[in-house]
């Protein structure tokens, strides 16, 4: 018999699943700019991030420490594709060298952000287009507002 204990987040009773995004709010942990970061298949964190390389990966319990007290991080969920988009950035994060958001050309992965690299993951992990406009700047926040993507919590780190 196979006792499988379900993963979740930190300080919650809501469970982990590979493809969730996380949208860190704007404020001073995030550079006033805020961040976004999707759940690979081991329920790391992959993100792309300022500094080189910047690919990379990291624990949840890892990304909740980086954040201030009272900092909103929301669950997001696309309706399809999580798995896939999953294994995909666990798959090509090692690939994204430098962190600039002057690229915005969804086919360049050594030149990468947050947002593209989000979009990157579901676009060729899991043929899900999130948005029409995959060769423009999109914010983090865009997220939050993108019909193919559900809100299933907000946390607020205690």
């Amino acid at each position: 018999m196979s006792l499988n204990k379900k993963k979740t987040y930190p300080y919650s009773n809501v469970e982990i699943l590979p493809g969730d995004i996380l949208y860190s709010s704007i404020g001073k942990s995030t550079y006033y700019v805020g961040h976004i970061v999707i759940i690979g298949p081991n329920y790391n964190i992959i993100e792309s991030i300022p500094g080189k390389p910047s690919g990379h990966m990291l624990t949840t319990q890892q990304f909740w420490q980086r954040h201030n007290q009272g900092d909103q991080i929301t669950l997001l969920r696309s309706k399809k594709g999580g798995n896939e988009a999953a294994k995909w950035a666990r798959d090509h994060f090692k690939f994204v060298e430098k962190y600039t958001i002057l690229n915005t050309n969804i086919k360049s992965l050594k030149n990468n952000y947050c947002s593209k690299w989000i979009l990157q993951a579901y676009y060729y992990g899991a043929n899900v287009k999130l948005t029409s406009f995959l060769n423009r700047f999109i914010f983090p926040q865009s997220f939050e507002r993108m019909k193919k993507i559900e809100k299933i919590a907000i946390f607020s780190k205690a």
